[in-house]
């Protein structure tokens, strides 16, 4: 079903977040072949065609969970990169612009827009979260999807916020590889018919979500980023097929061939760490292969 791949892609590719932590040093580093895509690995070394010193590109989830770590290897990586890279920049124009962008600011209210039957059933889910009426009444429906579809905040220290805060106190240079608008615009255009339908689906597949979490936390530990590509499109097969292609094209492939595009001229420089949603770097259209086709050495480290 599209929620379980929408969950995927909000662990795995819709910002680039973390727990805090340290994992074991790995034994050793790995070569990949100069045609091959990802397999194994989070964080990969790039050395671009002009020479430039090297970049480091890790692949982040989106979790709290207390296996989910920071690799010593990405601690040292960020400590030596001069420049931050991250999907986008979380500061404070950034959570205005998804607040405003989350709601109706037309007047309509949720009520409005959903069947009778199943705001009641939205409220009550809702209200199973710990969140009043008075706080979801003016969100649109994708964003009620996004808030049953992704597992609850507890600490709210994602890797995202602690590496832009600890960049800044470095004095570190901090771009975005997209703004908030365009990353909210993945679900933001959607018609209200198709965010409809994933509501309703969310509602249906919620307690078969900690399942889905369970696997991509798995696969991530493990390092296995075909993995994730796998469970990803294992549950976009499962859903509206006219969907599934939207969400493949909008929510990963595309986004990976716009992250290429920004990052090719801050890997010309050298020097930087770039930290994006694990999910974008597998595959035929994933980050890893998009940047060896344009010359890019990549060589896994971690």
């Amino acid at each position: 079903m599209i929620v379980r791949a929408l969950l995927a892609a909000w662990l795995a590719a819709v910002t680039c977040v973390l727990a805090t932590g340290a994992w074991a040093e790995p034994s050793t580093t790995v070569d990949a072949p100069a045609g091959s895509a990802a397999t194994r690995g989070l964080l990969y070394e790039i050395r671009p065609p002009t020479g430039a010193p090297p970049s480091y590109l890790f692949g982040t989830i989106h979790s709290e969970d207390v296996r989910v770590k920071l690799p010593a290897p990405v601690r040292e990586a960020f400590d030596a990169s001069p420049s931050i890279a991250l999907e986008m920049v979380p500061d404070a124009s950034a959570i205005i612009r998804a607040m405003v962008t989350m709601s109706y600011t037309d007047g309509r209210l949720l009520r409005d827009v959903l069947p009778a039957d199943l705001y009641l059933e939205t409220a009550d889910a809702l209200a199973q979260v710990g969140m009043p009426e008075e706080a979801f009444k003016d969100l649109k429906p994708w964003s009620v999807v996004t808030l049953l579809s992704s597992p609850p905040s507890e600490t709210g220290e994602f890797l995202d916020i602690l590496l832009f805060h600890r960049a800044v106190a470095d004095g570190k240079r901090v771009e975005g590889l997209e703004t908030m608008t365009e990353q909210l615009a993945v679900f933001d255009d959607l018609s209200e018919a198709d965010q409809i339908t994933l509501l309703r689906e969310t509602l249906a597949s919620r307690e078969q979500l900690p399942l889905v979490f369970e696997a991509l936390i798995a696969a991530y530990i493990e390092r296995d980023v075909d993995q994730l590509q796998h469970l990803s499109e294992q549950h976009l097969a499962e859903s509206d097929p006219r969907l599934a292609a939207h969400f493949q094209e909008v929510v990963i492939d595309s986004r990976n061939r716009r992250m290429v595009e920004r990052m090719v001229p801050l890997l010309a420089e050298g020097g930087w760490f770039i930290a994006i949603g694990a999910l974008h770097l597998p595959g035929d259209q994933g980050v890893v292969a998009l940047l060896r086709r344009r010359d890019h050495g990549v060589r896994v480290v971690f």
